[in-house]
């Protein structure tokens, strides 16, 4: 297990080797009971999709990076839980940078919207991908930020498909 460690601006990711989008830390982060953070953007067919669209059913907010390495090592099961979901999963909503070619080879069924500058990210408190956190369905944060993707699958029950 890799242990986290901050990342300088413009500064490549001890993770990865490549440099991504500066994630500075948030002090206002989300609370968990708090109204979610607006989220309003293009997905990959160009369409505006709204966090808010998801209202009436918990939510997980994934923050995804197609070219991070553990993104790229959590694929299969992300995959493996859309196909198979637990009991009472929560949706998906994938905010992902790269690029909308990148992000459609993910091959992922949920809904993936663009962020490449991970404001998103930041205005609910995440400091890097992969990452996550549930919404509830009257759109409140219902966690804090899982950070990697052992936190993330067990976040909404992923770890514990095919039990």
């Amino acid at each position: 297990m890799h242990s986290r460690q901050p990342q300088a601006q413009g500064q490549p990711c001890p993770n990865c080797g490549k440099v991504h989008a500066a994630a500075p830390t948030v002090e206002a982060a989300q609370k968990v009971g708090e109204e979610a953070s607006e989220v309003k953007l293009p997905d990959l067919e160009g369409n505006t999709v709204e966090l808010a669209n998801f209202r009436g059913e918990e939510t997980l907010v994934l923050f995804w990076n197609p070219g991070c390495g553990f993104c790229q090592q959590m694929l299969p099961d992300l995959r493996e839980w859309e196909q198979n979901p637990p009991e009472e999963a929560p949706k998906l909503l994938v905010v992902s940078a790269g690029t909308e070619e990148a992000n459609r080879e993910q091959d992922l069924s949920s809904t993936v919207v663009l962020d490449q500058n991970f404001a998103t990210g930041r205005a609910f408190g995440a400091s890097g991908t992969p990452s996550a956190v549930l919404v509830d369905a009257e759109g409140k944060v219902a966690s804090d930020i899982a950070v990697g993707a052992p936190a993330v699958l067990e976040l909404p029950g992923a770890s514990r498909t095919g039990s």
